[in-house]
């Protein structure tokens, strides 16, 4: 080969070099485009400051915004991009095929003006209109949608309530408030993750209506003196997915409904899971299940949850409420808790099927498994029906209470339940169940104070099984049973008799009762039962 050859072989090298480092300096630079958000789907990229958002926090940004998800989907998909800054705007419509990504820095901030918020025409089934208020962000019969980055969307909700309190813990909200931070209707495939939404004005998160959600590493952070300022609210919607998130506002922190009358029409709320999650709600419930709402709700499972600070740990409520749109009341069943701790709660467990209507409920509860809870309250748990209907076949099993509450003497001994708020002085009390089986329940005792009396009451409880029953530091009036049962059936084994003046177990109004493998050593009267009452004894 000759000099001139590798003249030429070296030229040639040189600008295939220079072409492949222009090839490399492309990617480069589309990578570092792109570096701010990770796994960016397909299509283009619509930052919303080349559609003219200022990003000052000052300048309304609401008319650049939509423009940007506009171009977004008529491109047939692909990303919105928020880049830092902080982007001032009324309602935004999504779109199929949008997701919306917002930057680290960025922050998308509600305006405090009522009139940037337009009213959503949509009507419930009695023809009123479904919503008086619009909201931030607001789509209806989308597919593909998502919003995701490490990125702030701020509702500003201080800015729609008065300083007046409805009560002790909750301010008096403006009639004109927007109605949620972000609301999805009828929509498939969403994906919300790592944003945070905080100072929301009302609901924060609301879906309704729709399926194949998956919501996974968000923070919600609402003022606790925010009025109805739920964390997430699943409506009527199916195969749903709710993980790894934190939660800490002024109403129930994760809400399961089945407001069918918002649809028009009658759709389960069901297949849903909540995992790995962090629940404060100081006025509310960590988690609540059912109230309004005609539809079914079934097949939920909650795991590895943390709940702290918060007024009902885990509330189940299947009622018909006094709402003119709700004709039949929730139903609720096939509903799994385990492994959760509880810190600084009022009462831990609340299930309560009611009426607050004088019209024919068509309510159930059923079906109901607990297990491997720990817990740290002031009152006891509840589980209960009405009238003649009854709690189904609940399961609680590994459940640890450290009551701390000074139960006072004006206690309310019996009855049907509302909202909660009853104290009733015994750390687990059930009421018109058919099918209850409490398995493991330990009770520590020594660091509550007044007026307590059993560890377990049933009243007008068939098919109960109590397993396991144990007490520290019993702390109950004195004369009163560890076990109380009224007109009530049960099979009572392997307890163990807290040492003191009582006996073990009571039985009024025509109760039952078969005890077996229990150590009553430490009981001053193993039963005491009253003339219409029995016990039959086993082996000890």
């Amino acid at each position: 080969m000759n000099r001139q050859q590798n003249s030429s072989i070296v030229i040639a090298a040189l600008i295939l070099a220079k072409i492949l480092a222009k090839i490399l300096a492309v990617i480069l630079a589309t990578v570092s485009a792109r570096a701010c958000f990770a796994e960016a789907p397909p299509g283009q990229v619509f930052s919303v400051t080349q559609y003219g958002a200022v990003g000052d926090g000052t300048a309304l940004d609401t008319a650049a915004i939509q423009q940007a998800v506009d171009a977004c989907h008529a491109a047939g998909g692909g990303t919105v991009l928020f880049p830092p800054g902080i982007f001032l705007s009324g309602t935004v419509f999504l779109k199929d095929n949008v997701r919306l990504f917002l930057d680290t820095q960025a922050v998308l901030r509600g305006s405090p003006r009522p009139q940037d918020y337009p009213a959503i025409p949509r009507q419930n089934a009695l023809g009123a209109p479904a919503f008086k208020t619009g909201f931030l962000l607001y789509g209806e019969g989308l597919q593909r949608v998502a919003i995701e980055g490490r990125g702030t969307i701020d509702g500003q909700g201080p800015a729609f309530w008065l300083d007046e309190m409805i009560n002790a813990h909750v301010r008096k909200p403006l009639p004109s408030r927007p109605r949620a931070l972000v609301c999805l209707v009828q929509s498939n495939s969403l994906l919300v993750r790592d944003v945070s939404l905080v100072n929301s004005p009302c609901y924060t998160l609301w879906l309704i209506g729709c399926d194949d959600v998956n919501i996974d590493g968000i923070v919600i952070r609402n003022p606790h003196d925010g009025p109805n300022t739920d964390g997430i609210d699943i409506d009527c919607c199916s195969r749903v997915r709710i993980a790894n998130c934190l939660i800490d506002g002024g109403d129930d922190a994760i809400a399961i409904k089945s407001d069918g009358g918002l649809l028009g029409a009658d759709k389960p709320c069901e297949d849903i899971t909540v995992t790995n999650c962090v629940l404060c709600s100081v006025p509310a419930c960590g988690v609540r299940i059912g109230y309004e709402g005609d539809s079914i709700i079934r097949n939920c499972t909650f795991s590895n949850l943390t709940i702290y600070d918060t007024d009902i740990g885990l509330d189940i409520i299947s009622i018909l409420p006094d709402v003119p749109r709700i004709q039949k009341g929730s139903r609720c069943e096939h509903i799994v808790f385990n492994n959760i701790t509880m810190r600084n709660v009022n009462r831990a467990l609340f299930f309560w099927m009611g009426n607050e209507t004088d019209n024919e409920a068509q309510v159930y509860l059923k079906n109901v498994l607990v297990s491997n809870i720990v817990a740290d309250c002031r009152i006891g748990c509840f589980v209960g029906g009405y009238a003649d209907r009854n709690v189904e076949n609940v399961t609680i099993s590994n459940l640890h209470l450290t009551l701390t509450g000074d139960m006072p003497e004006q206690a309310r001994l019996a009855g049907s339940q509302i909202w909660g708020g009853s104290w009733n002085p015994y750390a687990m009390y059930c009421t018109k169940v058919d099918g209850l089986r409490v398995e493991s329940l330990d009770v520590d005792w020594t660091q509550s104070q007044g007026h307590w009396r059993h560890t377990v009451y049933c009243e007008d409880v068939s098919r109960a099984a109590l397993t396991g029953i144990t007490s520290r530091g019993f702390c109950a009036l004195p004369g009163v049973a560890q076990i109380g049962l009224k007109n009530s059936s049960a099979r009572i084994y392997n307890c163990l008799a807290e040492t003191g003046d009582a006996p073990f177990l009571q039985l009024t109004d025509r109760s039952r009762a078969f005890v077996s493998g229990c150590d009553l050593t430490e009981a001053k009267d193993p039963f005491s039962a009253d003339a219409t009452s029995s016990v039959v004894e086993g082996g000890r």
